[in-house]
């Protein structure tokens, strides 16, 4: 089970990277064809009707050209991905006709060519005539080929005796033909039967192509009654051979097969049919077959007439029909057999190909027998079905509709087991459209069914498939084989780990595992070339050439025996797809040189993952514990080693090792799958050595020991030491220099010591014995700081534990040193003010001596200052006080700012102070004390604190509109700078000045100033509300007649404001302070509307044309040319008769034009979106007014 998990894996991860590399199919980049043979060529009314179309299928984005050899002919296409183009068409007449019209040599190929691989179709159809293929690119053809056709019959049963004449005319011909993709091609060819240019059967004739030139080979016509059915002689069975050309070389080539025009049975519709034969190395041993469905609600299960022809190419083959060895070879190619029940499963122990037929819609019948009824539908077609070893995942196709499809078909073959993954077309079919295959219940058959128009299909298994698609008609059909590998099928390749336990050969090996390849031939080899040093990755990678080589066993691979052959040598391969070229040779290979080429596909996925911890210090005298920590994955992993450097070995999951030796050493860990996969790390690993502890202990004072590390370690650093000072405490230090360790008290201690490695490693303990005493504890205290010129009072605290204090020993520091013998207080006095550090020394009776215990005492000199000020001296500004006198120890600083305000502060020289009121005269005072020595009192004197300026504004509010200036004034003096905030911007102009608002609205006003002095008002502010001006639309221009009257229909918003108007000039008006008054002007006037707000008084206004006119103006020309200019037939004065109706008429009477409402759409020299010529045309125009007027004339068009 992790086996086949871990195939599926492999697949899946590694598809898009070998599907190209790993097999050869129907999709590729370079395809030939030639345009075959047909009688529609020069029969049946229309003659030459049919038409070639080329189908191009991409997966990705394809840019594809297809040319016809020795023409101009060419037609480039860009096709998008996962899309078909079918709209080539290749020539069939004049200088470019493709058509074969004769056997013979020809030079018309047809070329496709693609920068991507696509997947193309051949499909010749005209009036109830179709024949479809699909072509195999160039890669993957052969040098072995085998005609397969069918019985060419006549048209009419009862005839006795048929000519060519009577029964098909002269053109309906078994016909087959090779084209070449390389110059120098030289062709042997052994037709089955007599020729139309006289080739006899079994005889061997050679004809020689270059690239793009293809030669015919047509079936002779018959007559006589002897083979009174036959038409022309069937090709089925010649062989075509590329052997040694020009060049030295041979070069494969494709091979077509069809007919010219073919009826099945006597009485049968007549088709034409085309299809590429499959190569000789391509063939299979294992077929399914299923006939055709021939019903328009998809009924699998009908009968329908089939036939059938499995080809031999070696007449020895034993092929088996449901498990029955078939009997009655044909030409000692072919089998035959018809069947309408179901389908079958054919085997072999050689290579076969089996070809399937459809008969016309009459289905044969009542020839030879009646049975069974014949369908509605179809016409005679012939398609190669792909044994199940060339079988595809996934195929993309087209269902084309010509000429005259009804419906369209796929038969499909797969895998029972795969049935919950066929999809088509991304859909699951229905259950009533699958069942289990009549003689292979491992497969079953699959029915789907295209509805709709000609559109691109695809179809996706999890497991391979086969399939083949036709359309039917009423006397009609085609089909094709949808897609499939083309491998040679000569040739299996694989590869075996050489740790398998299994002793599969696979297709695919892991990362770093030692592998076997191996060549398994349909054949035994003469020689076998393996061409490694082609292959990156591969090691060793020499190329080896073996002479009469031995199999190493034989294997029955789809009932055919294969030979194996293997290099008695291991190899590695890195990560990917392999592909490692083979040559071989044999006496069976039909070719030239006897040589084949093919590839040893392989896949190299990442096998398990060793892996492994380590969970012990790796010092020398520790069991090192290794922990496997590996990934296998889907693996199922069999064996563990692991290799030591010392050569011992373990097997087993885990390990457990003490190492004899220090320093480096390499673990190897390898885990082996069942497959032989292998899984292989090597971790480096240091034994470290263990430090040898040694130290010494002596007592230079009492209470302490002078600890001195001597340890030592062969390599690596000692990181640190342990003492176990045997009183509870345990000393650690990671340095090498000597300390001393004080003990609390006084006794015999012994003291233990390990050292440790800067990789951990613990030395053996080593002990010393040291004697302790009491050690005094030396302290003193003083009353206070003092000035120059004071004395400080000593006072000694000092205690010892046990024992009494002998000596006390001070040192003042200021040169002077003091020994005394006892511990009553005492005076000293300084020379010079500082800080000093005073020091105390005790010692005991037993010679013990303290540690020093030392106190700062300060001498304060008599601070000096004086202190500075700056900043605007405004009232309410910060003014800052700066003392010389800067930071020092115990310092503060004092001020007295002459307001009664003051300031004690022991954080900074630097004190700010604000003047609430102008004054004149301030007298600061300033002292510095430091550790309570106070400094002189300093003075300074500010001559005035000025007062701040008082900011005040207006704005003239009487009449406050949008767009309107509005009046600021302001009656301040000594003002320097104006500072000003609009509520929509900011602005320094001094007043008066005037300012407009473009937005109606409430603004926030305000204004601060700055005097002289640099002195800074508050902010005086206002609040602006600025009114909207109405919004006036005088309406529309007017145009009345002489004598009428016209509404002006003004608008004001907003309506619901009260207005007042005021219309100018006054002249023809009802009114001129209402908003729509009437005018009855006689003359083209432009009136000016005023509206203003009566509230507000803001005000607005907007004017309106009145043109008069005393008659209808209808120009009798225009100039719809294109230029801009009169380019339509304008009438201004049917504005006054919408209901009015222009109608024109062209000089042979008839309307072109008519229209209501016109100005809103005149004409502009059209009918029908066509141009008019130039020249004259009659209008009738009708007014429709009171007076029910008609006017009539011409207009004239000039271009």
């Amino acid at each position: 089970m992790k086996l086949k998990t871990l195939l599926i894996i492999f697949l899946s991860t590694l598809y898009g990277l070998l599907t190209y590399a790993q097999d050869k199919s129907n999709r590729g980049k370079e395809f030939w064809l030639a345009y075959g043979f047909d009688y529609s060529f020069f029969h049946e009314s229309p003659v030459n009707e049919q038409e070639l179309a080329i189908y191009i299928s991409a997966v990705a984005a394809a840019n594809v050209t297809v040319t016809v050899t020795n023409t101009g002919y060419t037609q480039t296409l860009n096709i998008p991905a996962n899309t078909v183009n079918a709209t080539i068409l290749i020539p069939k007449s004049g200088p470019n006709d493709a058509r074969t019209l004769t056997d013979g040599l020809q030079n018309r190929g047809i070329h496709i060519v693609s920068d991507t691989p696509v997947a193309v179709y051949a499909h010749v159809y005209a009036t109830q005539v179709s024949g479809a293929t699909m072509l195999m690119p160039v890669e993957t053809y052969g040098y072995l080929y085998h005609s397969i056709n069918y019985n060419q019959a006549t048209s009419n049963s009862s005839l006795p005796v048929i000519s060519p004449t009577t029964a098909n005319g002269a053109d309906w011909y078994s016909w087959f033909y090779a084209i070449a993709s390389e110059d120098n091609t030289r062709l042997e060819i052994t037709p089955s039967d007599t020729t139309k240019n006289g080739w006899l059967p079994g005889q061997t004739y050679t004809v020689n192509l270059n690239k793009g030139e293809s030669y015919h080979v047509f079936g002779k016509l018959q007559s006589g009654s002897s083979q009174a059915w036959a038409a022309s002689k069937d090709m089925t069975g010649s062989k075509l051979v590329s052997v040694i050309g020009a060049d030295g070389n041979c070069h494969p080539v494709a091979v077509f097969s069809g007919s010219g025009g073919i009826r099945l049975c006597r009485g049968d519709g007549g088709e034409f049919m085309h299809q590429q034969v499959f190569p000789a190395q391509a063939w299979g041993t294992r077929y399914l077959t299923y006939h055709t469905i021939n019903n328009t609600n998809s009924d699998i299960l009908e009968t329908n007439r089939n036939y059938y022809r499995v080809c031999v190419a070696d007449p020895t083959t034993i092929v088996k029909k449901n498990g029955a060895v078939m009997t009655g070879l044909i030409k000692n190619f072919f089998y035959e057999y018809m069947d309408s029940t179901g389908g079958d499963y054919i085997e072999a122990d050689k290579p076969i190909l089996v070809s399937q037929y459809t008969p016309n819609k009459n289905q044969c019948w009542n020839f030879p027998v009646t049975s069974p009824s014949p369908p509605s539908y179809g016409d005679p077609e012939m398609f190669y079905l792909s044994p199940i070893e060339q079988g595809q995942k996934a195929v993309l196709f087209y269902t084309s509709r010509k000429s005259g499809i009804d419906y369209v078909y796929a038969n499909i073959h797969f895998p029972t087991a795969a049935i919950n993954s066929l999809k088509v077309d991304g859909n699951t079919l229905p259950a009533s459209q699958i069942i289990p295959h009549p003689n292979l219940p491992s497969y079953s058959v699959a029915l789907a069914r295209f509805i709709g128009p000609a559109a691109q299909h695809n179809i996706t298994c999890d497991s391979t498939f086969n399939a083949t698609v036709y359309g039917l008609g009423n006397f009609e059909s085609y089909g094709y084989n949808v897609g499939t590998l083309i491998n040679n099928l000569n040739f299996y390749g694989g590869v075996r780990n050489t740790f398998s336990t299994t002793g599969n050969i696979d297709s695919f090996t892991c990362l770093n595992t030692p592998a076997r390849i191996f060549a398994k031939l349909a054949f035994p080899a003469l020689t076998i070339h393996w061409k490694l040093s082609q292959v990156p990755g591969m090691t060793p990678n020499t190329d080896s050439i073996i002479n009469n080589p031995v199999p190493v066993a034989t294997e029955i691979i789809n009932g055919r025996t294969y030979y194996v052959y293997t290099l008695q040598q291991d190899f590695t391969f890195s990560l990917g797809a392999v592909s490692i070229p083979i040559a071989y040779t044999s006496t069976v290979i039909p070719n030239c040189f006897q040589t084949e080429n093919a590839y040893l596909k392989l896949g190299v996925v990442n096998g398990p993952k060793a892996d492994f911890n380590i969970a012990n210090l790796n010092c020398l005298k520790d069991t090192v514990l290794f922990t496997g920590n590996s990934t296998p994955g889907n693996f199922n992993i069999v064996n563990y080693l692991w290799n030591f450097d010392d050569g011992t070995t373990q097997n087993s999951i885990n390990a457990k090792k003490r190492f004899t030796t220090a320093g480096n050493q390499n673990v190897r860990y390898r885990i082996i799958a069942d497959n032989g996969c292998v899984g292989d790390t090597t971790k480096l690993i240091n034994i470290f050595p263990e430090p040898v502890s040694i130290f010494t202990a002596t007592t230079p004072s009492c209470d302490s020991v002078l600890l001195t590390n001597n340890s030592t370690i062969s390599s690596g650093t000692i990181k640190s030491k342990w003492y176990g000072m045997d009183n509870g405490t345990v000393v650690s230090t990671n340095s090498n220099i000597p300390f001393y360790y004080v003990y609390p008290l006084p006794g015999t201690y012994t003291i233990k010591s390990v050292t440790i490695s800067d990789n951990d490693c613990v030395s053996d303990t080593s002990f010393q014995t040291v004697t302790i005493y009491g050690r005094p504890v030396a302290k003193f205290g003083y009353d206070k700081n003092i000035c120059l010129g004071d004395s400080i009072r000593i006072t000694d605290t000092s205690s010892i534990a046990s024992g009494t204090i002998t000596s006390w020993e001070y040192d003042f520091g200021d040169g002077n040193i003091l020994v005394r013998n006892t511990n009553t207080p005492f005076y000293h006095t300084y020379a010079n003010a500082g800080s000093f550090i005073v020091t105390l020394s005790t010692i005991s009776a037993q010679g013990c001596k303290s540690t020093v215990f030392k106190k700062t005492v300060i001498v304060a000199a008599k601070p000096v200052t004086s202190f500075t000020y700056a900043g605007n001296t405004c009232a309410g500004n910060t003014i800052t006080f700066t003392s010389a006198f800067t930071n020092a120890a115990n310092t503060s600083w004092y001020w007295n700012f002459g307001d009664a305000q003051t300031l004690n502060t022991s954080l900074s020289n630097i004190a700010t102070h604000a003047y609430a009121l102008p004054q004149t005269n301030i007298l600061v005072k300033h002292v510095v004390s430091v550790g309570g020595c106070a400094s002189d009192t300093a003075f300074a004197t500010i001559p005035v604190i000025n007062p701040t300026p008082l900011a005040s504004f207006s704005i003239k509010k009487d009449t406050v509109c949008e767009n309107k200036p509005i009046l600021f004034s302001a009656a301040l003096t000594g003002v320097t700078v104006w500072n000003w905030n609009f509520g929509n911007g900011t602005g320094a102009v001094a007043a008066p000045f005037n300012r407009t608002y473009a937005t109606a609205g409430t603004y926030n006003i305000s204004l601060v100033v700055t005097d002289a002095n640099g002195c800074i008002s508050l902010p005086a502010t206002d609040v602006l509300f600025v009114n909207p001006s109405p919004k006036v639309n005088a309406g529309a221009d007017k145009i009345i007649q002489t004598g009428t009257t016209v509404l002006l229909d003004a608008t004001v918003t907003p309506a619901s404001t009260a207005y007042d108007y005021l219309w100018t000039p006054p002249a023809g008006l009802s009114a001129t302070n209402i908003l729509q008054p009437v005018s009855s002007t006689t003359n083209t006037t432009t009136y000016l509307l005023k509206v203003e707000d009566i509230n507000s008084h803001c005000s607005n206004t907007d004017d309106v044309m009145v043109s008069v006119i005393s008659k209808l103006y209808i120009p009798n020309v225009f100039t719809p040319n294109g230029d801009g200019k009169h380019e339509k037939w304008n009438i201004p004065g049917m504005a006054l008769y919408p209901d009015g109706v222009v109608t024109i008429f062209n000089r042979y009477g008839e309307k072109i034009y008519a229209a209501t409402n016109y100005v809103s759409k005149p004409w502009d020299g059209t009918y029908k979106g066509k141009q008019q010529p130039t020249g004259s045309f009659i209008y009738l125009i009708q007014l429709n007014d009171s007076k029910k007027q008609t006017l009539t004339g011409t207009v004239t068009i000039i271009r």
